[in-house]
């Protein structure tokens, strides 16, 4: 038996493998019918190459040919059978059918697969199976002992499968899954897995039917559902019910939704939820989505009948956390669309817009928004900001014409007081010079232009010093003077924050500089400008809102400006050089680079005026990234004058393996002219700001980067005179493992001027902690460090030194199939001056994300609804 021996037999086995691989056989049903009429008992490579090529288009029809490789082909006389033993495989419309041995039975057109069976459809869906049996063309069949992989990522298992149809598959006792085996303990069962008595697949509704099913985590049966269907894995939308919603508040009481979705076709969807609120009634979400071939939108209505509107509190406060101030107003709702198109590669046009019955409604009902970010945890909104607008941009430009609505959401916002913005016109455009085109000139040119018109029904005004508000509800900011309790709306005491009225302002600005590098690395950049302003104010001097005895008016405007319902204009021309030298040293812990910085402005003063108007620069912050900027302010309404020079040094060390440290220290100058930062506007912006004094205080800034995984921040502000600290902010963060870490502090100096009485300290923290593999936990906390100033001006009691703004915990699990979050957020959402007390958001949000069944999103909020007696206001 010397063909049993080890050498001779595999070279048997090549050799067979060889000629297997020459064989190219038609279709499967004609090959059998061929090899049945000629067949020898073991068919040689080019036997069966010439017996393929006459047969391969018998009987095929239109369809492509089917190829077939295996070490032998067998046939057997008795059955009418024909074999392909021995790493078999068929290849047929893009379809794969590998096994130990195929078998084609010619009487009943069967194909039956054995041993280690693996069939890959054409989407790469993978079928595995210790037997398989299929028709001819691979349409129908039965498997038994069956797995199936999705190129989704999903898993099929049952003890057997028919394939009924094209269209049709059951499968008998099946699994289904998303979650892949455990690689070191493959029996064990996945995370979570559907079981059914009958798993039925429509392939052409592509649906996947479950009967008789139960819900399995960690093996362990935890719900039952006696009928469920989900769209196929392979299908991105399908009409259907989604996930339900679940929610809790003391106000709604239980809320239990199951939204439906309906795909109307490829481009175009509608969601429905209907969801049920215990203590309030049915609320109803209508969310519509339409594909452009340029572009998309989306409207997204939603409301409540309520039946019981006692459990919310009266106007204007807010219940606690879960504000409401409606009294009895029952119907509540909001309506939000979004939308861009593409008007061509460079311009489009589009919209944000969301319009609410009140400010309190998102938060009573937890009511997540496309639109809105939260801007603390737990879905604390502070305002909605709804704007259309048409963008372009181009090479080195852009164009931005849009117009804003405002709506306040906080206890403390009072409607009338809120400006819509239409228009805001923005364009910048930078130009290149060549110097050998304008005479040597070179450098660039940049044009930047805005137009922005605003108005307001009532002005808004805040107290310098201590700050009052209303003696009836304690939220407003009023004017009353601290000696007389009178009304003081005067400059000095009282800044205006918003017109009354109607405020339209232009500006455009052309500048040129350029860049020049002499040969010891000096770098001069040479620069001048000319800007342009203009406006017109037509502040109104009627209209007012009274609050018990305390009354907003926008007469009190007139004590702020010299002139009204006209316009003014000014011109500004300025020029400039900037000076850099970096001088590099080579170290032996790396090389060092120096580099001492000086610039010098030239600008007119501005004409003598009343309180200037300022809307759009009311936030000024001295430090290291505008010390080097021509105009420090921050919008188009304030603009620097006078002659000022601004000087200072940068260090980086680059330690090569070890990171780099940078540090920039400085200091600014009104050299000559009026200075513009202690010249008040209508709000006292500069004054306080550091820079108001002819000696700028000194700003720094040092960083330090060791690697990717750890960072440090620190930016200060000095006191010119006495270095005493007036600002300081450090920020550090850390990846060490499983660990990710980060901290902020802030400590600022109280600005009285503008409205800032108290020293500002604030402390924060944020960590996650990855536990295990796929767990992980995760916290935050905020430490308001400045409490114990406000006593005893505001808070009865002494305070402590520190206190809890805000904070978080939360723990979660997530892998390829499953994510699991549990967060519980804690905030302080408003602060009542009369009486002195803080509300605080305490919201607890469950999260279970299934892949390709959905997402489970439970918000519950755990804090009791807090009703307070009031009376409703209204504007006059």
């Amino acid at each position: 038996m010397a063909l049993d021996r080890p050498d001779r037999l595999n070279r048997r086995h090549a050799r067979a493998r060889r000629h297997a691989r020459a064989l190219r056989w038609g279709v499967f049903g004609a090959l059998a019918a061929g090899l049945i009429a000629a067949a020898p008992p073991l068919a040689t490579g080019a036997a069966a190459q010439t017996l393929g090529d006459r047969i391969a288009g018998a009987g095929s029809g239109k369809k492509g040919p089917m190829v077939v490789e295996a070490n032998q082909v067998v046939y057997d006389d008795k059955t009418h059978a024909v074999s392909a033993v021995g790493d078999a495989q068929i290849y047929y419309e893009g379809k794969t059918l590998e096994a130990d041995r195929v078998t084609y039975f010619k009487d009943t057109g069967r194909v039956l697969a054995e041993g280690s069976v693996k069939l890959t459809e054409a989407d790469g869906t993978v079928t595995h199976a210790d037997k398989m049996e299929l028709s001819g063309d691979f349409k129908q069949g039965f498997v038994d002992t069956l797995r199936a992989d999705t190129k989704e990522r999903t898993h099929l298992g049952a003890t057997r499968s028919d394939k009924v149809d094209q269209d049709t598959t059951v499968f008998h006792k099946g699994t289904y899954t998303a979650c892949p085996s455990c690689a070191q303990h493959p029996d064990r069962p996945p995370l979570w897995r559907l079981r059914a008595k009958k798993i039925i697949h429509k392939n052409n509704e592509q649906m996947l039917y479950f009967e008789d099913a139960t819900f399995d985590l960690y093996g362990f049966p935890i719900a039952y559902f006696p009928f469920f269907s989900t769209a196929d894995p392979s299908v991105k939308r399908q009409s259907g019910f989604l996930m339900p919603t679940l929610g809790f508040s003391t106000t709604a009481g239980y809320g239990f939704g199951v939204p439906y979705f309906w795909n109307i076709s490829p481009n175009m969807d509608l969601t429905l939820t209907p969801k049920y609120y215990v203590r309030q009634g049915l609320w109803g979400d209508v969310d519509f989505r339409y594909r452009l071939d340029n572009g998309y939108f989306y409207i997204d209505a939603n409301g409540i009948r309520q039946n019981n509107d006692a459990a919310f509190a009266p106007q204007p406060w807010g219940a606690g956390p879960q504000p409401s101030g409606l009294g009895g107003v029952t119907d509540r709702g909001s309506i939000t669309t979004q939308g861009t198109i593409w008007l061509s590669p460079n311009w489009k046009f589009g919209w944000d817009v969301m319009r609410l019955s009140d400010k309190w409604y998102l938060y009573d009902y937890g009511i997540p928004n496309q639109v809105l970010v939260p801007t603390l945890p737990g879905n604390v909104f502070s305002e909605t900001a709804s704007t259309v607008y048409l963008t372009g941009q181009g090479d080195r430009g852009y164009f931005d014409l849009r117009g804003y609505s405002f709506q306040g959401l906080t206890n403390f916002d009072y409607q009338p007081q809120l400006a819509a913005v239409w228009p805001m016109l923005d364009y910048n455009k930078t130009i290149d010079l060549p110097p050998e085109k304008t005479y040597g000139l070179g450098g660039q040119i940049e044009v930047d232009a805005n137009l922005t018109s605003s108005s307001a029904a009532l002005a808004s005004f805040q107290q310098t010093n201590a700050i009052e508000v209303d003696n009836l509800y304690g939220l407003h900011p009023v004017c009353n003077s601290p000696v007389t309790g009178l009304p003081d709306y005067n400059p000095g005491a009282c800044i205006l924050r918003g017109i009354g009225g109607s405020y339209t302002s232009g500006t455009v600005q052309l500048s040129w500089e350029r860049k020049i590098i002499d040969p010891l690395g000096e770098v001069f950049t040479p620069f001048a400008f000319v800007r342009a302003h203009g406006d017109y104010l037509d502040y109104s001097t009627s209209g007012y809102a009274t609050f018990g005895s305390d009354t907003i008016a926008n007469a009190y405007q007139s004590n702020y400006f010299s002139y009204n319902n006209q316009f003014q204009g000014l011109v500004t021309p300025g020029v400039g050089l900037e000076w850099r030298y970096p001088l590099l040293a080579r170290l032996p812990i790396g090389s060092l680079v120096i580099e001492p910085i000086g610039q010098i402005i030239a600008r007119p003063n501005a004409p003598p005026s009343n309180l200037l108007v300022n809307l759009d620069a009311q936030s000024l912050v001295f430090d290291d990234s505008n010390l080097f900027a021509w105009n420090k302010y921050s919008g188009y309404d304030r603009f620097e004058t006078g002659v000022r020079a601004n000087y200072g040094a940068q260090f980086t060390l680059d330690m090569d393996q070890h990171g780099y440290v940078n540090a920039l220290f400085g200091q600014s100058a009104q050299v000559a002219g009026v200075n513009p930062f202690s010249t008040p506007d209508m709000a006292n912006i500069g004054l306080e700001s550091g820079l108001n004094t002819p000696l700028s205080n000194y700003v720094a800034r040092v960083s330090y980067v060791p690697n990717s995984n750890y960072s440090f921040i620190t930016k200060a502000q000095f006191d010119e005179a006495t270095w005493a600290l007036a600002r300081l902010d450090i920020s550090a963060h850390a990846k060490y493992g499983p660990i990710d870490f980060s901290g902020q502090f802030a400590d600022y100096e109280q600005q009285p001027l503008i409205g800032y009485i108290y020293r500002r300290e604030g402390l924060q923290f944020t960590t996650r902690y990855d536990v295990a593999e796929h767990y992980f936990v995760s916290g935050n906390i905020n430490f308001d460090l400045s409490r114990h100033y406000y006593y005893p001006a505001y808070l009865p009691t002494p305070q402590p030194v520190y206190s809890i703004a805000t904070w978080g915990l939360g723990a979660g699990y997530a892998d390829d199939c499953t994510k699991v979050t549990l967060n519980y957020y804690n905030t302080i959402s408003d602060m009542y001056l009369n009486p002195p007390t803080y509300m605080r958001n305490q919201v607890l949000m469950v999260t279970v994300d299934l892949r390709t069944l959905g997402q489970i999103r439970a918000p519950i909020t755990l804090t009791p609804s807090q009703v307070q007696d009031g009376i409703h206001y209204t504007y006059n």
